[in-house]
């Protein structure tokens, strides 16, 4: 007696997933719009009241000032030293501070006479290696927010290879930081200003001129943020981009730096008590915004990256098919 053949059987529910193909993942891509996503910019205010990047970035700002009263004691003492050095202060102090460049020489002249040579060398190696590792422990305590998300870890110390990066991008910025306040500060040649107020060649031309100096300056601090924001990355997030935050922080300095630079072009029309006053407010505020900027473009940057991956081809993301029951293979152990 012959049996009816057998009809297949749909496959049973447990095992149906083990044999359906399995879903190609989705290719996350980034477009300019992705960085303009409320999502995203939402959470980096959230994660900038969290972490109290209002309050950090007022301390960094504080050491950077301190960075600077230094500094001006190191150039002063080596105005005293070189001759060249005190004339090219006050090349740059005229344009944009007249009555500051009276007492700088008055100064400068004074301890020349007064000092000792030994005294100012000794002024000029102090407050210079004083600066210098201020401005390391401002660049160090930077990189440990931006690498940790603003929650400092007191019992981390660092290792001497990561206190060896931090020295060398120290110097790195400081270059890039005097190379930038260089080319701001320099003023355009007087046939230049003065061919700009009669023709309208000469107003195109000084206008191509403060584009392209504005360019070279922007471009320059830009190295400089991006080099602290990749020496900032942990081993395991190489892969962050740089790009993003480098934007969102090169922005508020390019906007502070214009308002500097245009408060300074007309504030010798004005009293002095009120120019110093309007100087140096506004000159601690701009500090402020670029310090707070740069703890918020690394926040930005990690945001980027996690809510728009970087796309990878679908070759890459494509994944082997699970194997099926007809591969396994039942192997007989011997009865012990």
């Amino acid at each position: 007696m012959s049996l009816p053949p057998s009809r297949p059987q749909p496959p049973d529910a447990s095992t149906s997933q083990f044999l359906l193909p399995p879903a190609t993942p989705t290719v996350t891509k980034r477009t300019v719009g992705s960085y303009l996503s409320y999502p995203l910019w939402k959470n980096l205010w959230q994660q900038a009241a969290r972490h109290r990047y209002w309050v950090k970035g007022a301390a960094i700002a504080y050491g950077i000032i301190c960075c600077f009263l230094l500094g001006s004691f190191v150039a002063i003492a080596a105005a005293t030293l070189w001759s060249p050095v005190a004339q090219w202060l006050s090349n740059l102090l005229e344009p944009w501070l007249p009555a500051v460049v009276a007492p700088l020489e008055a100064v400068v002249t004074e301890m020349g006479i007064e000092w000792r040579l030994s005294h100012r060398w000794w002024l000029f190696l102090i407050s210079g290696g004083a600066s210098l590792g201020l401005w390391c422990k401002v660049v160090g305590l930077t990189q440990q927010i931006i690498r940790s998300d603003g929650d400092l870890a007191s019992h981390l110390i660092p290792t001497w290879q990561q206190r060896a990066v931090t020295g060398v991008v120290a110097i790195a910025t400081a270059a890039l930081t005097l190379l930038m306040v260089g080319i701001v500060l320099i003023a355009l040649p007087a046939g230049l200003q003065d061919s700009a107020e009669v023709s309208v060649m000469g107003l195109i031309q000084k206008l191509l001129v403060q584009g392209l100096r504005w360019s070279l300056a922007a471009s320059t601090i830009a190295l400089s943020y991006g080099l602290l924001y990749r020496s900032s990355q942990k081993s395991s997030a190489r892969s962050t981009p740089v790009l993003p935050g480098t934007i969102f922080a090169t922005v508020p300095w390019l906007a502070t730096g214009i308002t500097i630079k245009h408060h300074l072009a007309t504030v010798h029309h004005q009293h002095w008590l009120f120019s110093a006053a309007s100087t140096l407010t506004l000159g601690l505020i701009g500090l402020y915004v670029c310090t707070l900027g740069l703890l918020l473009g690394g926040q930005y940057n990690k945001l980027v990256n996690r809510y728009f991956p970087q796309s990878r081809s679908p070759q890459s993301l494509t994944q082997a098919p699970p194997p099926t029951f007809d591969s396994f293979k039942i192997q007989k152990r011997p009865y012990q």
